[in-house]
């Protein structure tokens, strides 16, 4: 008879290095203690069979003050690294999210130092393959040298494999998974009242809001409600735009629920930028008309799932626009599709399955 040992019958213990509020550890939920979500969801690891430890960013006041000096002499960030050597002997794997808590422990992986040399280390990367495309040659050799102290990389778009493939990375390093959101908080809410006929929102610098003010131009007999930083969009609009300062998480879901067609204009980025409203919008079960780029097509069911529109170009999509104005229909069955796609392959839950498993290497992931 085979004995199977304890260590071999617990869950891998990740650590990870990103920075959040405050996501309490398994027995302080147990204890009672309120639930805390990571970015992205991450905490989810710690329901899917994984024991997550992470830290919180410096908090007192000389903690802080120490850590942006010394931070911002070296140029890394040092300070949760070091915080977290004792957890790291402890642990199975490390992971960080995003590049700038990566780029410390590759380092220090890179020159053989123990612990962080000793277990694999995974990173998500959203904006490294962005800067790749646009850097110098000396700051792409840098972060080359930075990727080549992580095991693996992941990105949410496949695209990105060929950018890093150009400074060396072998294509073998880099794990594209799918993004996801959380329907059970975006769900449908049928009966909600319909406030926007076409609703956009987004503060990142991947919207393009001037084709989407450009495409209103062109279809003034409908109504647009932007939600985006004051001064984001140069005045004057036309008529029939309207602009909104940003919202609470709370109300963006209802501004979701109560919308016939949300737009999601985006510029050609290296990484699918917009993919968040996309999905969100989807879960709650609405119709989406989103940028065609290479990033964001793997995200796309062209007239399935969602509306392509195409790239700078206002008349293109105001054509898009306006077929979906004028075809509740249309609407109706994307959105009732979308909501489906959603929840069969873009939830948080089957995103941190599949991270879990590639960060320890337990092979298929263990709840999707």
């Amino acid at each position: 008879m085979t004995t199977t040992t304890a260590a071999s019958m617990r869950e891998p213990r990740i650590l990870g290095l990103f920075d959040h509020h405050g996501i309490v550890d398994r027995a302080a939920r147990e204890a009672g203690r309120p639930h805390v979500p990571g970015p992205y969801r991450v905490d989810l690891l710690d329901e899917l069979g994984f024991e997550l430890k992470t830290l919180t960013p410096a908090r007192g006041r000389l903690h802080r003050k120490v850590r942006d000096v010394v931070e911002h002499r070296s140029g890394v960030d040092v300070d949760m690294p070091l915080r977290a050597v004792t957890e790291a002997w402890r642990a199975d794997a490390v992971f960080a999210m995003f590049e700038r808590r990566a780029q410390f422990v590759s380092r220090l992986r890179r020159r053989g130092l123990r612990p962080y040399a000793d277990r694999p280390f995974w990173a998500v990367t959203c904006w490294w393959a962005e800067e790749l495309l646009h850097a110098s040659e000396r700051t792409r050799e840098s972060i080359r040298r930075d990727i080549e102290g992580i095991d693996g990389l992941i990105v949410f778009s496949e695209n990105q494999r060929s950018v890093f493939a150009s400074i060396g990375v072998p294509e073998s390093k880099v794990f594209p998974v799918d993004f996801g959101v959380d329907p059970d908080f975006y769900y449908p809410v049928p009966e909600t009242k319909r406030r926007f006929q076409v609703f956009s929102a987004g503060v990142d610098r991947g919207r393009d809001f001037e084709s989407l003010v450009a495409a209103a131009r062109l279809v003034p007999e409908a109504r647009f409600d932007i939600f985006t930083q004051p001064g984001r969009i140069a005045e004057p609009l036309p008529g029939n735009v309207t602009l909104h300062a940003p919202v609470d998480i709370m109300a963006h879901r209802e501004n979701l629920r109560s919308a016939d067609l949300v737009v999601v204009p985006t510029h050609d980025l290296a990484y699918p930028t917009g993919q968040s409203v996309l999905l969100e919008a989807s879960a709650c079960g609405a119709c989406v008309a989103v940028t065609s780029t290479e990033a964001m097509d793997q995200y796309i069911d062209d007239g399935v799932t969602a509306l392509a529109m195409p790239l700078h170009d206002p008349s293109g999509m105001a054509e898009v626009i306006r077929q979906a104005h004028h075809d509740p229909g249309l609407r109706a069955r994307i959105g009732a599709a979308a909501r489906q796609t959603v929840v069969d392959r873009y939830s948080f839950r089957r995103m941190w399955a599949e991270i879990g498993a590639l960060i320890t290497g337990s092979g298929a992931s263990r709840d999707s």
